[in-house]
């Protein structure tokens, strides 16, 4: 069984998030050529993009994360999960033109939460993806929840459920790779923090910012909260720039690169 690594695609890093659904069809180019490079790496990849632009000025609107509100929520349901489905093709597309073998797995279809927390995820269709060494590209997205009626769950939320529910399953989940906008996490002089880990976020966490545009799943905090708490139970992570070239491919074959480890 080779080792998986987790990939996550900032929704900033493919998409404006101060314009809805715009893509930056660059970025978009330079991270799949990577994801293609990293392919002969003798490692599995599992991919997961945000929703970007795309997702999150609906999300807003309709205030989906909180569960249904008014009559308007179940407009609200449709329109996220659309749109949010709609930025997935346009990566798998892409991946697919560069000859990639990328599949698209819809987190609404396959899980279910219980008062904001993961009550069931369905990967049996994801694990035969594997086998057959086909790239699974997954997404933050709406989803339904048996209490609150829906949330949303993050791409943070998404992978790292999925890479605990594989590694509590035997599967060798080596780590995350959070691709964004900068060189890691920041410090107040602007410089990259090699490590965050238990004992220093408490001192780091008050330089973490939120996220530029609209976001309703909590921007860098979130992601190195998320982030962390998976370090915790043995799968580690790593922040990068996502279209600094060169970049994520390293990183995969495990080669030093700029950025943010992420340690328990």
């Amino acid at each position: 069984m080779k080792p998986i690594i987790f990939i996550k695609i900032g929704g900033s890093l493919i998409t404006d998030k101060l314009k809805e659904r715009t893509l930056k069809e660059e970025a978009l180019e330079i991270i799949c050529r990577e994801i293609k490079l990293a392919m002969n790496s003798g490692k599995q990849l599992i991919i997961g993009h945000g929703a970007g632009s795309f997702g999150h000025f609906p999300a807003t609107k309709y205030q989906t994360h909180k569960g249904i509100l008014n009559d308007q929520s179940y407009k609200g349901i449709a329109e996220v999960a659309d749109v949010a489905c709609e930025l997935n093709r346009i990566v798998v597309k892409k991946l697919i033109d560069i000859d990639v073998n990328a599949v698209s797995f819809s987190p609404f279809s396959m899980i279910t939460s219980q008062n904001f927390e993961l009550k069931t995820f369905c990967t049996e269709s994801l694990e035969q993806a594997l086998k057959l060494n086909l790239l699974p590209v997954l997404y933050g997205d709406q989803i339904l929840d048996t209490e609150k009626g829906c949330t949303i769950f993050s791409t943070e939320k998404v992978l790292g459920y999925l890479a605990l529910h594989l590694q509590n399953k035997g599967y060798n989940i080596e780590r995350i790779i959070h691709c964004g906008q900068t060189n890691g996490v920041y410090d107040e002089q602007g410089e990259t923090i090699e490590l965050i880990n238990t004992e220093n976020f408490a001192q780091y966490k008050k330089v973490l910012g939120g996220s530029g545009g609209i976001d309703v799943t909590g921007g860098m905090i979130h992601k190195v909260e998320e982030t962390l708490e998976l370090a915790r139970q043995g799968i580690p992570g790593l922040i990068i720039d996502g279209i600094e070239h060169g970049s994520l491919s390293k990183a995969i074959k495990g080669e030093k690169i700029i950025g943010t480890r992420i340690e328990k």
